[in-house]
């Protein structure tokens, strides 16, 4: 009987503890609940506004279009609390964080939250126009420019192209939706510069063309490298009789609308003509007066008749003058007040009958291009390297000529900074300038190049596995002249300035 009332009391006092811990589990339980409630409700403490995911601290809308952007709070239960403002509502208006573009400016945008205004974030948003082209201007004032619109991008960037049969020149001017083209080379060069537009000139428009002179090195190539251009805004070129294939050209870009003028023309203010253009809001050109331009009744322009002119951006300038000889650049000094530039072009692919002291010194540029493809022989088309042909492998005959560089080096900038620099090394050079009296520059490999024969004892070695001659130079298409093995090659130490050179 005793034990039977032991295990009653055994069972009771279970039961009371079973009651008790599911009391206990449900007040956890309890517990629980009301604490991940506190913890869904607490307040927030930071926000940041974001785009695409992303955080954000300074964005770029254009006029026309929309940006949509994001916040990411660290508390849950807030996004529909989120306050949006613009610091300028007539730059731009934002929504729900849908933010929209009215004028160029630069507005800040704002995110709060209802309650919280002590937190906030903020992201600038820098609104540009639309990049199109509305008309073709007459160019003759600021207000109606040759390209009417916006053509964006902040840079101009200066491209002279890598010519590959001997010496020829082409340029290529572009700032966003802008473009000129300067000369084509030989027909062989042509074929490549036509491609190069494609590239970079997908809407088949160019704004201007110019031409230097007539020597077939510049304009040989013209029909390919136009091959595909549906429309030429403004044409600029030597003048002379309507013949060739530039007469040709000329016929029929004006028949679609294309405005042409002679270099005589703009310097006598001649046929509605003028010495300077303005190509875009920001861009102007001047033709310079060498008093050797041709009138529309003579044949051919030479060297000496080149086109001398002045691309103008903000700060940055860039004088090119074809292949101009020392006695028509003393013309134009004798007739121009001429301004210190950015860029020079070395006239005649760097002759020691170009060039002189006289427009180095006056010029004063920060940097000097020579275009001029390392020599072949005249009347051979260039191509791959050939077992055959062995002519100037190492580069070390034709242009640029050593007192031609040696003038160059002697300019009061580039005797500091030796900013000098050739196709025949940088491949394809780009000069990039946001407007200031400065740029950045990038070449790109040699098509053509050269090679160090100083490797096989001066005799050239081909390579049937590679399909070219041995050693070809490579790597050198960021580098200035002076820091290139061909500078060694062709002896040109001694053109540097004194404090420069090594006894």
């Amino acid at each position: 009987m005793k034990r039977k009332y032991t295990l009653l009391l055994a069972a009771a006092l279970l039961s009371l503890v079973s009651c008790n811990d599911e009391a206990v589990s449900s007040s956890l339980s309890s517990s629980n609940s009301t604490s991940s409630s506190i913890s869904s409700n607490l307040a927030p403490t930071s926000i940041s506004i974001t785009f695409n995911g992303n955080a954000a601290s300074e964005l770029d809308a254009t006029i026309g279009s929309s940006l949509t952007l994001g916040v990411k709070i660290d508390q849950t239960g807030y996004e529909d609390k989120v306050i949006w403002t613009s610091s300028d509502q007539s730059i731009l208006t934002v929504s729900s964080g849908v933010v929209t573009p009215l004028k160029e400016g630069t507005a800040i945008v704002s995110a709060t939250i209802e309650g919280y205004t002590y937190l906030s974030s903020s992201v600038f948003i820098n609104v540009a126009p639309k990049v199109e082209q509305t008309g073709v201007g007459s160019g003759l004032s600021k207000d109606d420019p040759i390209f009417k619109g916006y053509e964006g991008g902040e840079e101009i960037e200066i491209y002279f192209l890598e010519m590959r049969q001997i010496y020829s020149d082409s340029i290529f001017i572009k700032k966003g939706n802008f473009e000129v083209l300067i000369d084509a080379g030989y027909p062989y060069d042509g074929l490549y510069i036509s491609e190069f537009l494609k590239e970079h000139m997908p809407d088949g428009r160019l704004d201007m063309l110019m031409l230097s002179h007539s020597d077939g090195d510049h304009i040989d190539g013209l029909t390919n490298a136009l091959a595909d251009v549906e429309n030429i805004s403004l044409m600029i070129d030597y003048g002379g009789v309507n013949t060739g294939n530039v007469g040709k050209i000329r016929e029929k870009y004006i028949a679609k609308g294309t405005k042409y003028y002679s270099a005589y023309d703009c310097v006598n203010y001649i046929s509605g003509a003028s010495d300077r253009f303005y190509l875009t809001e920001d861009i102007y050109l001047d033709i310079l007066d060498t008093g050797n331009y041709v009138t529309a009744d003579e044949n051919g322009a030479s060297n000496p008749n080149s086109v001398a002119c002045i691309f103008n951006y903000k700060d940055f300038k860039f004088f090119t003058g074809g292949d101009l000889t020392s006695s028509s650049e003393a013309d134009l000094l004798r007739r121009e007040s001429l301004p210190h530039v950015t860029l020079f072009k070395a006239h005649h692919h760097g002759s020691s009958g170009s060039n002189s002291q006289a427009l180095l010194d006056m010029l004063d540029p920060v940097g000097v291009a020579i275009s001029a493809a390392i020599a072949g022989r005249y009347g051979q088309e260039p191509g791959p390297a050939n077992p055959n042909n062995t002519y100037n492998l190492d580069g070390t005959s034709g242009h640029p000529h050593d007192e031609a560089i040696e003038r160059i080096y002697n300019a009061p900038r580039l005797s500091e900074n030796l900013n000098l620099y050739w196709s025949g090394v940088n491949g394809t050079m780009c000069f990039t300038s946001d407007g200031s009296d400065s740029f950045t520059f990038h070449g790109s490999p040699t098509m053509k190049g050269y090679y160090d024969l100083t490797l096989t004892n001066g005799t050239p070695v081909w390579d049937d596995e590679i399909n070219d001659w041995k050693n070809k130079v490579t790597g050198e298409e960021d580098k200035k002249l002076h820091e290139t093995k061909i500078f060694k090659f062709r002896n040109l130490e001694y053109t540097l300035p004194e404090k420069y050179q090594i006894d």
